[in-house]
């Protein structure tokens, strides 16, 4: 994974990153969403480099997951969000030639397309003088994201712009807000090194709640907001219960119960499914502990080798200029 450090060569005008987001955390299916940061400074997320002007608009792509894309890089969402970018402007801009480090795995769970699609528009909207607000930019990062999940929403694109912990409003002008978060905690993230598309793991949700359920998944996330609100990390973790999704996604991550049954052995806090998976993200009470969490699933995903395991912390800046 690169770092900051890796990144000097000055042959770019501008450059831009957009960090990795867990949606759901569990609680609150398309309704929260966090971007996270390795704690060892790690870019573990997409940079954009803005090489120029040209005649015509290219992108060069490199980086860990650049085999995972498609080898045509004129299909690419960096691409399509420049076309969205300009339509949305309703005037022509001057082309760019522009280059991906691809450094989130595709279909991971770890918001890889909406990744491309926030540090894409985060750039041009500031390269061309910021002529969208933040909602409207957030905004045409949703419905980009859309294209590829087959859904509007807002649970990794809000994140990994805005950074932080968020909580998704619907029908509310303000689309999201940022939630509180307990300083000392870490999350593992764990991704296998197999991919799993976000269309497959929504193809195996019920298509219907029942009100039993529809309360019990409302009061559930209601619980966990008011614990972060009243700093009750005890009530917090116990309102880490994913009612909706874990159940019918298990069957494409069978070894889900297994490793959080080794894991809260060691005592770890959570382990959910990051996402539409297969990532996995261990919630831990401290940087030991989070260290444990990351040995133990290092070891287990350690024949992959696209697989990685970083220990992060809530990342609070979200999208930005290098």
């Amino acid at each position: 994974m690169q770092s900051l450090s890796e990144l000097t060569q000055q042959d770019y005008l501008k450059r831009y990153y957009a960090p990795a987001s867990t949606g759901n955390v569990s609680v609150g299916f398309d309704l929260l969403g966090a971007a996270f940061e390795p704690v060892n400074g790690a870019l573990f997320g997409d940079v954009l480099d803005i090489l120029g002007e040209a005649e015509t608009l290219s992108l060069d792509i490199v980086g860990r997951y650049l085999h995972q894309l498609p080898q045509n890089s004129n299909d690419n969402l960096v691409l399509s969000c420049f076309y969205a970018f300009e339509q949305k402007l309703g005037r022509r801009l001057p082309r760019l030639a522009l280059r991906l480090h691809k450094n989130l795995p595709v279909g991971s769970g770890l918001g890889s397309s909406a990744c491309s699609i926030v540090v894409a528009c985060y750039a041009f909207n500031d390269y061309f003088g910021r002529p969208l607000s933040e909602a409207e930019l957030l905004r045409l990062m949703a419905e980009a994201e859309g294209g590829v999940s087959g859904s509007v929403h807002f649970d990794n694109v809000a994140p990994s712009y805005l950074g932080g912990l968020q909580l998704m409003l619907p029908q509310s002008p303000h689309i999201c807000r940022s939630l509180p978060w307990f300083e000392h905690w870490r999350v593992v993230l764990s991704y296998p090194g197999t991919v799993l598309s976000t269309k497959a793991a929504r193809a195996v949700l019920p298509q219907q709640l029942t009100l039993a359920h529809s309360i019990a998944f409302a009061g559930m996330l209601s619980r966990f907001v008011s614990a972060l609100y009243t700093a009750d990390e005890a009530e917090a973790v116990s309102a880490l219960q994913d009612l909706i999704a874990e159940q019918p996604r298990t069957a494409l991550l069978p070894e889900l119960p297994a490793i959080r049954a080794a894991l809260s052995e060691q005592g770890i806090l959570h382990l959910g499914i990051s996402g539409a998976g297969p990532t996995l993200f261990a919630l831990c009470a401290s940087e030991a502990q989070a260290q444990l969490a990351a040995d133990y699933l290092s070891r287990h995903y350690e024949k992959n080798q696209d697989a990685t395991t970083q220990i992060c912390r809530l990342s609070l800046a979200g999208a930005r200029a290098l």
